[in-house]
């Protein structure tokens, strides 16, 4: 297969298609529309996904050429046309390029999603949580005492008298 840029990854709406039954090769082995693309040296999801962005009569003849050109002599008992107008009904029709996208594509509708609103209630619930254990430890903690740490040095050392003899 030939490498291809980066391309966003492609879910599942193209298994239908890419893993239905062309038939089968000269040796019984099931061959589906994966592994002729597989066989034609393009990347299978890419061509599904190009496939299903053309208009309908356009993919047909663009599959029905890629299904004439298999060599194997079992599959050529069914029209390349008819397997492809069954194959290409398969695919998911894109929308319209004019038409405006719906809101699933902008993730408009994502902020009304359970699993969204879920995680936003955490949060708040985990700040909350976080102010409140701040103040609580901050009133814990004694007040610290303003006259000593402003008052003179004297004030804190006593003073060290000189012993005075009584012996004279």
């Amino acid at each position: 297969m030939t490498p291809t840029a980066s391309i966003p990854p492609l879910g599942t709406e193209f298994n239908d298609f890419l893993f239905a039954l062309v038939g089968e090769d000269r040796n019984g082995m099931p061959l589906s529309v994966v592994s002729v693309l597989a066989r034609m040296d393009v990347d299978p999801w890419v061509e599904a996904a190009s496939l299903a962005d053309l208009p309908v009569e356009t993919a047909v003849r663009k599959l029905a050429s890629w299904l004439d050109a298999l060599s194997d002599p079992a599959l050529k008992a069914t029209s390349p046309d008819t397997r492809a107008v069954r194959l290409i009904a398969l695919l998911p029709r894109r929308a319209a390029r004019n038409s405006p996208p719906s809101l699933d594509r902008t993730g408009a509708v994502a902020a009304t999603r359970p699993q969204t609103l879920i995680k936003a209630i955490l949060f708040a619930i985990f700040v909350i949580l976080s102010l409140g254990i701040q103040l609580f430890v901050a009133r814990r903690e004694p007040p610290a005492r303003p006259e000593i740490l402003h008052a003179p040095a004297s004030a804190i050392v006593p003073s060290q008298a000189t012993p005075t003899s009584s012996n004279n």
